[in-house]
């Protein structure tokens, strides 16, 4: 994550803070310690936490409506 210290000032970052992976369910303390690990780098206003790829539909990925909630 020490990349983004080299990002422009005035980017925002969209932190996939969620894994996707079918039959994976985070819990909320895995999500936040992502989530803190980031602050290290960026300022909280900069960041928007997002799941990672894979909740879309026709992603690789085929996870259930119901594990996507328990996820979110």
């Amino acid at each position: 994550m020490s990349v983004f210290r080299e990002l422009r000032e005035d980017f925002e970052i969209g932190l996939g803070c969620v894994d996707v992976t079918p039959g994976c369910v985070d819990s909320p303390e895995a999500i936040v310690n992502r989530v803190r690990q980031a602050l290290r780098h960026l300022a909280p206003e900069r960041i928007t936490l997002n799941p990672d790829c894979g909740f879309a539909p026709g992603a690789g990925a085929m996870v259930s409506l119901d594990e996507a909630y328990k996820n979110l």
